[in-house]
């Protein structure tokens, strides 16, 4: 973080001195007792959580600010005490004054799948220029926000902020901490129904993005071919939107798609301009998701030409779409870092264009944010056409909320002998035993916290070459 004085801060705390004197320098501001050390502020958010007196005897000088002195004034004479009468209050006015020292690009990015692999891109373009702060991998929300923001410094160019949505008001707390002056829906799919329990909820949560956005200086990057998004009123920003995508009127257009082996080539055409583009990975999805990159980079400074090339030295990243050798010769796709219907549907695209002639197997699992109720139930069925138009020979069902995938793909006219359900690795294992060969393609579409079991990790070594 920027390093500051107490006196610079004082005026936004307010507070009464309990302890202490002098000006300590703070290099570190944390909200737990337990995460302190020296030239620490912590801002006492909570009160229960336990209290280590040694860590503060060797942690001066440290600055407390809570609305309980009490509790801290037995740990010495180094610690400067300031009580103040509502500490969540004190807290956000800590955090906008911290993020009004900036006055650099921040590009918040949401949206249903795609969030972690655009941000990557865009970070990606933008530390050829600038220090960039992101956030890592797909951790973020909650108190996460708080040491991402803080770590913005002097030294800071330029951040890039994912922004997640479990619930109504998720996107809020972002704006409050970050307040990004670039924003940018990818797209906008049913999904996260858990917390927001209707797709029309899910919908407006996302829609949150809006708010505050200033309809003069700030830029909405907006995907222009998502039936969703369209739905949401963005009349009042129609002179700083950036639309992206495939279709005419498009800000961004990308025409001429192809794709091999090493990647996806397109032509981009901007302001009657146009740019060749490379892009390592697999999916009409990426196209998108560079297209995004490509705009967010222009909106904070980078020339359109940079920005293409840039992309050409992306890495691909682990989990998303990745192309593995598998045993006794077989192609095994390893898309596993997270399950929605989009990215399933996008999953299945890819397994479809690049298997060709070989044969075609899918294990497609549970997608944990969507929950068990009707809408769930429904895009599973989906799940099953999209399965059974991919004209699978075999599919793999992982997870008993999913079972409607295969019911569905069975009642289209799938061979039902050409369906299991299963959810043990070894089983699968077994199952796949036959097609490990150079005659076949393997979809791994399979939620985290599946991957992580001890049968799942063993079916990935089994099938997978080290």
């Amino acid at each position: 973080m920027k390093e500051l004085y107490l006196n610079e801060i004082s005026p936004i705390i307010g507070g009464v001195l309990v302890q202490g004197e002098g000006n300590p320098l703070i290099k570190n501001v944390v909200t737990k007792p337990s995460k302190i050390g020296p030239n620490t502020l912590l801002i006492d958010l909570y009160t229960k959580s336990k209290i280590d007196s040694t860590l503060f005897r060797k942690s001066t000088p440290v600055i407390v600010v809570t609305e309980k002195p009490k509790d801290f004034s037995r740990f010495g004479d180094g610690i400067t005490i300031i009580k103040v009468d509502d500490i969540d209050d004190t807290y956000w006015r800590f955090i906008d004054y911290y993020r009004s020292l900036f006055s650099i690009p921040i590009i918040g990015i949401t949206g249903t799948a795609g969030k972690t692999t655009a941000k990557e891109m865009l970070k990606h373009i933008l530390e050829k220029r600038y220090t960039v702060q992101a956030t890592y991998k797909s951790f973020n929300g909650g108190q996460r926000s708080h040491r991402y923001l803080l770590g913005i410094n002097e030294n800071t160019g330029a951040a890039v902020i994912e922004m997640g949505v479990d619930y109504p008001g998720d996107i809020l707390d972002y704006l409050k901490y970050f307040r990004p002056n670039i924003r940018m829906i990818l797209n906008i799919d049913v999904y996260h129904l858990v917390g927001c329990k209707t797709p029309e909820r899910y919908l407006k949560a996302k829609s949150e993005i809006l708010h505050d956005l200033d309809p003069v200086n700030g830029t909405l990057i907006l995907n222009g071919d998502d039936p969703n998004i369209k739905k949401i009123d963005v009349s009042k920003f129609s002179n700083i939107i950036q639309y992206f995508g495939l279709s005419e009127g498009c800000h961004l257009r990308a025409e001429n798609v192809t794709s091999d082996s090493k990647g996806i080539r397109f032509t981009l055409h901007h302001q009657n301009q146009t740019y060749p583009v490379f892009v390592p990975g697999s999916g009409k999805h990426n196209v998108y998701n560079a297209l995004a990159a490509i705009a967010a980079a222009s909106s904070a400074g980078v020339e359109i030409k940079e920005a293409c090339e840039d992309l050409a030295t992306f890495n691909h990243m682990i989990e998303h779409l990745e192309f593995k050798n598998g045993m006794g010769g077989a192609t095994i796709i390893d898309d596993t870092w997270n399950v929605t219907p989009i990215s399933m549907t996008s999953a299945l695209q890819v397994l479809n264009e690049i298997s060709g002639s070989k044969r075609k197997i899918a294990l497609l699992g549970f997608m944990p944010q969507l929950g068990d109720g009707d809408y769930a139930q429904q895009e599973y069925a989906k799940m099953g056409s999209r399965a059974f138009d991919a004209k699978l020979d075999l599919l793999i069902v992982v997870g008993d909320q999913a079972k409607k995938i295969g019911s569905r793909a069975i009642e289209l006219g799938m061979d039902p002998s050409n369906v299991f359900f299963s959810n043990d690795g070894n089983e699968i294992s077994q199952i796949l035993q036959p097609y490990l060969n150079q005659d076949s393609t393997i979809l791994l579409k399979l939620p985290h916290r599946v991957m992580i079991q001890d049968s799942f990790k063993e079916l990935k070594s089994k099938i997978i070459e080290s």
